[in-house]
């Protein structure tokens, strides 16, 4: 067994683990319906790193991973955004003809999904949707998870003819140092922490949408 597949089994082995929290933890989780949209996200995010990380099946990875952020946004904002989510399907579908290349218009979308979600997670932040302690790992979480991603176009830019070979190796270093406590920081916000110190006696139970 290869040192790179050794290592891809222990990142792999992370997000499972990172998984399994959030199923086991729904007895202790702050609302019932978010802890829902948060283990289907996870999920989707499990299914999705099997393809992209031991499978090396990149554009079936970035399709599901697609699922993940629509779990996410509808977690923090409800049904209101099925519009936007709507509207990705075809901006990949032009990306595809205009490109004929199935990764690119995945990824387009895929970033297109990932702005909705991290938006819907700064609102929902600026509305105090949930207690302080959530608020911190849900803040954290999908900021690393960005961080993540913009290595993750860095690591990519040398293999479309930009960027040098040391910035696409430096990036692809730099993308689980990012990835890995963004999932850590997801799959614990959605636990209820009444007693943690850090959280204001004031705190209220988040605000659940309609949808």
């Amino acid at each position: 067994m290869s040192v790179i597949f050794e290592r891809d089994i222990v990142k792999f082995s992370l997000v499972g683990v990172c998984f399994l929290l959030v199923l086991f933890s729904r007895r202790d989780a702050l609302h019932k319906k978010d802890h829902l949209f948060l283990l289907l996200a996870m999920s989707a995010t499990l299914i999705a790193d099997l393809f992209l990380v031991l499978f090396h099946i990149y554009p079936v990875g970035v399709f599901v991973f697609w699922g993940a952020h629509v779990f996410y946004s509808l977690r923090f904002a409800g049904k209101k955004v099925w519009p936007f989510f709507l509207a990705t399907l075809p901006l990949s579908i032009i990306i595809f003809i205009t490109t004929s290349d199935v990764l690119t218009a995945a990824a387009s979308g895929y970033a297109a999904l990932f702005v909705i979600s991290y938006t819907t997670a700064i609102l929902a932040i600026k509305r105090k949707k949930y207690p302080a302690p959530n608020i911190m790992l849900i803040g954290v979480g999908m900021t690393f998870f960005l961080i993540c991603d913009i290595f993750v176009m860095l690591a990519n830019l040398s293999h479309i003819g930009h960027g040098s070979a040391a910035l696409s190796n430096f990036a692809f270093d730099a993308i689980w140092m990012f990835y890995a406590p963004a999932k850590v920081c997801l799959a614990l916000s959605a636990i209820r922490f009444e007693r943690s110190p850090i959280l204001s006696p004031e705190a209220k139970m988040p605000q659940q949408d309609s949808g």
